[in-house]
């Protein structure tokens, strides 16, 4: 990663909004990218080069002649999806899991710049909400999908694997929507967090004795709902095993390995274990929503700041995964 200067892309063209970045976030799952195993794993050739980032609060430059919902100078989210809108889920109204889809920041140049253009339809008004919490809207909605993909209700018991930023943004969401939720992570600083935003209970163990604690809690019925935001492979034949019979397993974490899983589980229980992918237009504003509600808490989840220069170090200290980093953002300075 290097940092250099490109060509300014001059005035908004038709359909299309210039926004000038303000923060961005980090993700995991730019770590498969920058890594190569994004492109490893979709056998896609054109991702590099690529201008990296996906999670942008943005002040509106030019609103071009489509944004008629924003005007310059208002601070704005960006909702990174671009789906081909004619495959078949396109066509059900699940362009999220388009076959061809591009994500701004993955498939298209995206927030680390100055400077960056996009389609109108993936500008979003935040009002008065701070830069940071803007950029971490994407990530919220990821999340406020997966719940409605688990078909979360209120007053479920729901364990959430994985206390990263999107683990802890599904206890805030879930715990929000009056479940009771038990977060597992094996950091005791993540523990403690996950309880500041919402947690029931916040363990670790191995897994016979995590499956003992949760049996407890649960009442000996387990839990539910099983959100997997870790994206650690052992983890899913663990939740299959855990989640009540007729129960949901809701997978959120990116991985690229394999695991043996034990089918007789799948007709002895009838579960549902259900991928998501992504967020649609409404999940995103729906995020907008929950980021502002809890503009206060979320804060502490911004655990480190980098300014645009520094971006390459952001990236390699965001993904030696030191304890006490959360969600680490760069600044984009003007």
């Amino acid at each position: 990663m290097v940092v250099e200067d490109v060509p300014d892309s001059g005035p908004a063209r038709a359909g299309n909004v210039i926004v000038r970045p303000e923060a961005v976030g980090i993700c995991g799952s730019d770590f498969h990218l920058f890594s190569g195993e994004l492109g490893a794993i979709s056998g896609a050739r054109d991702f590099y080069p690529r201008i990296q980032g996906h999670e942008v609060s943005a002040v509106v430059e030019d609103p071009g002649d489509a944004a008629a919902e924003v005007h310059e100078g208002d601070r704005v989210a960006i909702w990174p999806l671009l789906p081909c809108g004619r495959c078949y889920p396109c066509r059900i109204g699940r362009p999220n899991v388009c076959p061809r889809f591009r994500l701004v920041g993955v498939h298209t140049d995206g927030g680390l710049q100055q400077r960056l253009e996009v389609p109108a339809g993936l500008v979003f008004g935040v009002g008065d909400l701070e830069p940071d919490a803007t950029a971490f809207v994407e990530p919220a909605s990821i999340v406020v999908h997966a719940l409605a993909r688990g078909r979360l209700q209120p007053g479920e018991q729901v364990v959430v694997f994985g206390a990263g930023p999107i683990g802890l943004a599904a206890v805030l969401a879930a715990s929000q929507k009056g479940a009771r939720v038990l977060a597992v992570d094996p950091l005791e600083t993540r523990r403690d967090l996950a309880k500041r935003l919402g947690a029931e209970h916040a363990t670790w163990a191995q897994p016979a004795e995590l499956m003992t604690r949760v049996g407890e809690w649960t009442n000996g019925e387990g839990p539910p709902l099983i959100v997997e935001t870790s994206g650690e492979v052992g983890v899913l034949p663990q939740a299959v095993e855990m989640v009540s019979p007729a129960g949901r397993v809701v997978v959120v974490g990116m991985s690229s390995g394999a695991v043996p899983m034990r089918p007789g589980a799948f007709p002895e229980k009838e579960i549902d274990v259900i991928g998501t992918s992504c967020a649609t237009a409404e999940d995103f504003k729906a995020a907008i929503e929950l980021a502002s509600v809890n503009r206060s808490i979320i804060t502490a989840l911004f655990s480190h700041h980098f300014p645009l220069a520094r971006a390459a170090e952001a990236f390699e200290f965001a993904m030696s995964r030191p304890p006490d980093a959360i969600k680490v953002i760069v600044t984009v300075e003007q």
